[in-house]
């Protein structure tokens, strides 16, 4: 079980707002081998740090990020408990990082500012838009890509080998020991989300996954045996 690789979904989102820096500095401080992160587009062509297209469940604000510049959704909340910029996350956490989105959009700001911080071999890039991680690897051989997954039981295994995937990444509940091992024998890895109860940690661990996002990433980190 100590082989597990424990990823913070949204940084620990019980120590901070989620996806900010104090929740990402949080999860490193617990000890966190990754933290995962979601991706949006402003306006003005800047990537943020944020899951929701819309400010209002976290930050009060009933506007998309897309219908806003950079400067206003930066200046949202007060002290260190604002949206980040990917490339301040960068700069801020030295941390693998799995790195969410779910909109096309992102892609090249995304990917540039990865390259601008020097930090390609520690960004996953995962999404189940296909055709945006298709986008991506035509801009670069050199990304690395995990398929999120809702579609079943049984993994893509030509889908992931067209996109060059590293890693297939269901939900959770999606999980089956002969769908570990057929990735596995393709000489790949699966990670899954999101994970908080101890049962179904046992269950995905038992089936053999080799990494789980979680919002309790110390519960996670004790249940594997190393908090």
């Amino acid at each position: 079980m100590g082989a597990v690789t424990a990823i913070a979904h949204r940084g620990d989102p019980v120590a901070g707002s989620e996806n900010t820096l104090p929740a990402f500095a949080a999860a490193a401080a617990a000890g966190a081998d990754w933290v995962e992160l979601d991706l949006r587009r402003t306006r003005d062509g800047a990537i943020v740090v944020l899951h929701d297209q819309t400010l209002e469940r976290l930050w009060g604000l009933d506007a998309s990020v897309g219908d806003l510049d950079a400067v206003e959704v930066t200046a949202l909340g007060q002290g260190d408990e604002r949206i980040p910029t990917l490339g301040q996350l960068l700069a801020a956490v030295e941390l693998p990082m799995m790195v969410d989105f779910t909109r096309r959009e992102v892609v090249e700001g995304a990917l540039a500012a990865v390259q601008e911080a020097g930090a390609l071999a520690r960004a996953q890039f995962v999404t189940g838009n296909v055709p945006a991680l298709q986008l991506l690897r035509g801009l670069s051989a050199r990304a690395r890509i995990g398929l999120t997954w809702t579609e079943g039981t049984e993994p893509p295994l030509a889908l992931l080998a067209e996109l060059g995937a590293e890693s297939w990444n269901p939900w959770s509940g999606l999980v089956t020991a002969e769908g570990v091992a057929a990735v596995h024998a393709a000489g790949l890895l699966v990670s899954c989300w999101t994970v908080d109860e101890e049962e179904e940690m046992a269950r995905v661990l038992e089936a053999g996954v080799d990494a789980v996002v979680s919002n309790r990433i110390g519960e996670l980190l004790r249940f594997v045996g190393r908090g």
